[in-house]
C-alpha cells in the first residue's frame, strides 16, 4: 500500500470515529448528560474519587 492509498484509508477511519464520537455525544445528551461525552467524563472521575 503506498502512502496515498494508505492516507485515504487513515481518512476514512477519522472520518468514521468523528461520526461515532459525534453520535454518541448525542446519545448521552438525550440520556441527560447536559455536555455529553464532556459530562460523562466528569461524572465517571467524580465517581472514581468517591469509591477510592
Amino acid at each position: 500500500m503506498d502512502s496515498s492509498q494508505r492516507i485515504a484509508v487513515l481518512e476514512s477511519v477519522v472520518d468514521h470515529l468523528k461520526t461515532e464520537i459525534s453520535y454518541l455525544n448525542s446519545i448521552l445528551i438525550q440520556c441527560g448528560f447536559s455536555k455529553g461525552i464532556s459530562t460523562l467524563k466528569e461524572t465517571a472521575l467524580q465517581y472514581l474519587k468517591e469509591c477510592v
